[in-house]
């Protein structure tokens, strides 16, 4: 933890960036949260919950394009147009459009988001040293934690206060903040191509180098397909939790933030733990994290009360935690830096493939069994893949 601190004294750009990040992913947290009681409340239905939150992952598709966009322009003036094009589009959505409008309004914060992610882990490098890599992403993982940690805590119990309305305005100021505090970090160029001519290809043709360079490194190629899976099952619980915590244990909204919150204490902890460093390895360590995420959507499955199903989802969290800044670290290890943005770019589309099964499944799941049954099914997909993905990744350097 004190290395940490020192990481954050000592690099003040890097500092600008993390502020910045906590930020924004604390409003959009909020946010999503707000989002998701209002759907709930004013439309009742899984299948409606569902096709908010595939509006918001169809984006994640364009992940390659958007780190070829990322190998090829200045980082920080990225950064800033996305937090600034998000600002707006929140400012729209604190009017509360029609349901249609609301779907489209989420689809291209997305689509943000998806510009933002790979612009984001390819400016880390640029900020830091190699051997202060674990410990910033374990940072900048525990600012994107704030997401599910405090985000849903604050969208949950402001939405009981003032309605979903207040909550947009609020990530509104977020990312305003956010773009303020992205232009004290220095401008952050295209990295220098390392093999002759690559500058020149088109913007196309560079994202499949970057598709197939992630397909055939071994490591690289196990996580990608591991997130594909392992969202196309664990996401199930984003259309669930909100049945179980309402319907079936009887909670209201502030019950639902506190257990998402729970969930995002967990990513937290998670991320503050590994900051010192692990001899496992990031493979390992990304093995052992999907592991527990895996393992604690099948315990939500039985937990019979809203105190057990917290308890649970902290522990889901940890893994997830893990997870995170494992596969950003080994990407970042492992990756010629050139090609960084398109390949992180494509586990952007293994999320929003994943997710979509996801959605799909679990609205489906949630209006024909019960979000028990729609958690017992993620828990058990995802420590089948876990299994399928642990050979490669054990025996990764």
């Amino acid at each position: 933890m004190a290395g940490a601190l020192a990481l954050l004294r000592d690099r003040p750009r890097f500092r600008a960036l993390w502020a910045a990040l906590a930020l924004s992913y604390t409003g959009s947290g909020a946010a999503l949260t707000a989002l998701i009681l209002y759907v709930q409340q004013t439309r009742g239905t899984g299948t409606a919950v569902a096709a908010l939150l595939i509006a918001e992952t169809v984006p994640r598709l364009l992940g390659p394009l958007a780190g070829s966009l990322a190998d090829r322009v200045d980082l920080r003036q990225l950064m800033i147009g996305a937090d600034l094009g998000q600002a707006a589009l929140f400012a729209a959505l604190a009017f509360l459009p029609p349901f249609a409008a609301i779907l489209a309004l989420a689809a291209l914060t997305s689509t943000l988001q998806t510009a933002y992610g790979p612009a984001r882990t390819v400016a880390v490098p640029a900020l830091v040293e190699d051997s202060e890599l674990l410990q910033a992403n374990s940072l900048t993982g525990v600012a994107a934690n704030l997401f599910v940690g405090i985000g849903p805590l604050v969208g949950g119990a402001l939405f009981a206060i003032g309605g979903a309305a207040a909550v947009m305005a609020l990530n509104t100021a977020t990312f305003l903040l956010s773009a303020l505090l992205t232009r004290r970090i220095p401008a952050l160029p295209p990295e220098q191509r390392e093999q002759a001519g690559e500058a020149r290809e088109p913007f196309f043709a560079s994202a499949r180098t970057g598709l197939r360079y992630a397909l055939a490194n071994p490591v690289t190629r196990t996580i990608t397909l591991t997130i594909l899976f392992m969202f196309a099952f664990l996401s199930i619980d984003n259309v669930a939790l909100v049945f179980l915590v309402r319907d079936t244990l009887g909670g209201g909204a502030v019950a639902y933030g506190l257990i998402s919150a729970a969930f995002g204490a967990g990513m937290l902890v998670s991320s503050l733990g590994i900051m010192r460093g692990s001899d496992f390895g990031a493979p390992r360590l990304y093995l052992l994290g999907v592991g527990l995420s895996s393992l604690g959507a099948l315990l939500t499955g039985f937990a019979p009360t809203l105190l057990l199903a917290a308890a649970i989802q902290l522990v889901c969290g940890g893994g997830n935690g893990i997870e995170i800044v494992a596969g950003d670290t080994a990407f970042q290890q492992g990756v010629p830096r050139h090609l960084l943005g398109r390949v992180y770019g494509l586990t952007s589309t293994a999320v929003g493939i994943g997710t979509g099964i996801a959605m799909v499944l679990g609205g489906f799941l949630v209006d024909a069994t019960s979000p028990r049954i729609a958690f017992l099914v993620a828990g058990v997909g995802g420590l089948l893949v876990t299994a399928i993905a642990a050979p490669t990744l054990l025996r990764a350097r």
